[in-house]
């Protein structure tokens, strides 16, 4: 039974993965008595097998969830000695023989603050956005390879390789990790979207291997389809289809059969490849294929990208050859590639040069946007404790007032240059005048899309005498209800107990889900608009009201008079909670939840116990026993920095 959990971890790897081990050799004499062949041959097989179980038996313990969260802060020692050309010295606390090496940077898509840093000496977290640094020490010393966030899984789960030591997990942005298997692999580069993991595996024979259930099981590709000597230096996967998996390689001299290919291409999920565009060691015929590939990119659009770290490529529609990109982008010093996280305005690509940011929309130009903040990564001081640097280029998306009014978010770009400087950008604008906006201006609203005009803000009262049937005005708030969200407002057993007073006026708002502007009015309980049939309905604000904050998903439980497991959003509903929803408009009215329960305390001071759905948010008071519906529209307006 040792070895049942990790037998199922590689099922399908056995057939396709072999390993060859060199004989030991040396110069010992041989035993004066010779065994017999067949049993000297039994012997042989009976070790190997001996030797497979006891491997097979420490790849099961590793791929137990072991729990690894201590940390400590990290030494800012800092040295002078650095040239033109990047770091030279030792990082502070290493031995001076050895150059530490930053692998991998990433951000976690729950708070734009928290970064991770992979090396090749341990793993570091930092909650300030680079500032400040602290070491998680139980990875202290592991080469780390490979850093990824989860962006389509609502776990926003990161995965972390370790050569050597296998692959871990974790749901909590870098505090605590699991520990997934595969030890004792030489893992080199990692990839991971829609709960799809690609990792390219060194050593003997090269290999990719695939996960498609988050790291639970693994398969390899079939033998003889990648070449026998292979250097993954990036792994791409296809936004619209997770089984689309791309690799960009580097020139292995040596083989019978040299492989001139530098990206490869598997659209069974890495099962089989084959080699994608022309490759040429002459100028102007193409990329060079001596060159290695650090750079690539999937687009939405079937737009795949390359680069060597100084060119960037792009393949034609017909997928058969490899262009230069022009039309406004340097024509070298490209070190880093990304695409636009938020799934509204996918297709916008980013590209990080030497001579700053740019973006492209159109897959044809490139249009420059301005300097946003550079500081180094690890001090504060111009002397950094010097790094080997694999550069890059990430988003983190995170909430701002001043996007919240278009239904958008903002995002960061992360651009890590090999000399160790941290370029930090926030863009807040998504049109064809995109202009980067530097951080710290994120606190004041942005009202241009309404005129200039808060639509929060109170309108004046009619005139003394005046009585117009189809409006209601509100000098609580200083706001109307007109029209059909007048009639429904005040049907039976509604109005002011149900909906609560109206916080804004009707107005124009953009539905990043609709991805279409709609007439919306905020209450103090509730958003009504208008849906495509022209009919009033509460809609989703409660995904506005949860944005940026992480709920892990609930537990599966069965079905019963008291409580409710909804696979549509991975969440329960329970207790007293499931019975006023069940009794008071269930979905209709407040839609599914959106988290579990959790305890805040309320305006007053109270313990509480909220629960978010898509619709609505409802408050448990352990007190009284009583559920009420909490005051969600003014929260989100709260949120936005319209209403105090």
């Amino acid at each position: 039974m040792v070895f049942g959990k990790m037998a199922k971890v590689i099922n399908s790897v056995a057939d396709t993965e072999t390993e060859n081990i060199p004989p030991a050799t040396g110069g010992a004499k041989p035993p004066p008595r010779r065994l017999p062949w067949r049993k000297l041959l039994f012997g042989l097989v009976a070790l190997v097998v001996l030797g497979g179980l006891v491997a097979l038996a420490l790849m099961a313990t590793t791929g137990s969830e072991t729990v690894i969260n201590r940390a400590t802060p990290i030494a800012q020692t800092a040295s002078p000695s650095t040239t033109s050309s990047g770091p030279t010295a030792t990082l502070a606390g290493s031995s001076p023989a050895i150059v530490a090496s930053l692998n991998q940077l990433a951000a976690y898509p729950g708070d734009y603050q928290v970064l991770l840093a992979a090396m090749s000496d341990g793993l570091r977290r930092s909650t300030d956005g680079g500032k400040t640094w602290v070491e998680i020490v139980d990875f202290k010393g592991r080469n780390l390879t490979g850093l990824v966030f989860d962006l389509d899984d609502p776990e926003r789960p990161a995965y972390l390789a370790a050569d050597q030591t296998g692959l871990f997990k974790s749901t909590d942005a870098g505090k605590t990790w699991r520990n997934l298997g595969l030890a004792g692999r030489p893992i080199t580069r990692l990839a991971v979207a829609q709960r799809h993991i690609y990792l390219s595996v060194a050593g003997p024979r090269a290999s990719i291997y695939h996960s498609a259930d988050a790291g639970q099981t693994f398969t390899a590709p079939a033998l003889n389809s990648l070449p026998a000597i292979l250097d993954v230096q990036a792994i791409a996967i296809d936004s619209a289809n997770p089984q689309n998996v791309y690799i960009g390689t580097a020139w292995l001299p040596g083989g019978k059969t040299p492989d001139w290919g530098r990206v490869k291409f598997s659209g069974d999920g890495g099962k089989t490849w084959r080699d994608l565009g022309q490759w040429s060691t002459e100028p102007g015929d193409g990329p060079n294929s001596t060159r290695p590939v650090t750079l690539l990119l999937a687009a939405q659009g079937d737009r795949i990208y390359i680069g060597d770290g100084e060119t960037l490529w792009r393949l034609t529609p017909d997928r058969t050859l490899w262009q230069p990109v022009g039309g406004g982008l340097p024509p070298n010093g490209v070190y880093g590639l990304t695409a636009e996280p938020q799934t509204a305005i996918q297709g916008l690509v980013y590209a990080a040069t030497r001579d700053g940011f740019y973006r492209n929309s159109d897959g044809q130009s490139w249009q420059k946007m301005a300097t946003g903040e550079t500081g180094l990564l690890f001090s504060t001081s111009a002397n950094q404790p010097p790094l080997n640097i694999r550069p890059g280029l990430f988003p983190v998306t995170t909430s701002s007032p001043a996007n919240s009014v278009n239904g958008l978010r903002s995002t960061y770009l992360y651009a890590l240059s090999s000399d160790g400087r941290l370029n930090r950008y926030e863009n807040r604008e998504f049109g064809t005048e995109l202009i980067a906006v530097v951080p710290g201006a994120t606190n004041v609203p942005d009202f241009r899309p309404f005129g200039g005009i808060n639509p929060s803000d109170p309108v004046a009262a009619p005139p003394a005498g005046v009585n117009d049937p189809t409006k209601r005005y509100f000098v609580e708030t200083g706001h109307y209800i007109q029209g059909e969200f007048k009639n429904v407002w005040e049907g039976p057993g509604r109005g002011l107990a149900l909906y609560g007073y109206p916080l804004t006026e009707q107005f124009q708002e953009f539905d990043v889900r609709d991805k279409t502007n709609k007439t919306v009015q905020y209450f103090e309980r509730f958003r009504f608009e208008f849906d495509k049939a022209g009919l009033v309905r509460t809609s989703l604000v409660g995904y506005d009201a949860i944005e940026g904050r992480y709920f892990p998903p609930g537990r599966f439980l069965p079905t019963t008079n008291s409580q409710q497991y909804f696979d549509e959003t991975k969440h329960t509903l329970r207790g007293a909670f499931f019975d006023f929803w069940r009794k008071n408009g269930d979905l209709t009215r407040y839609g599914f939840p959106i988290t579990e329960e959790f305890t805040e305390k309320s305006d007053d001071g109270r313990e509480t116990v909220y629960q978010y759905f898509q619709r609505a948010k409802l408050a448990f008071d352990p007190q009284t026993k009583v559920v009420t519906i909490s005051l969600l529209g003014r929260e989100v307006l709260q949120k936005r920095g319209w209403i105090k």
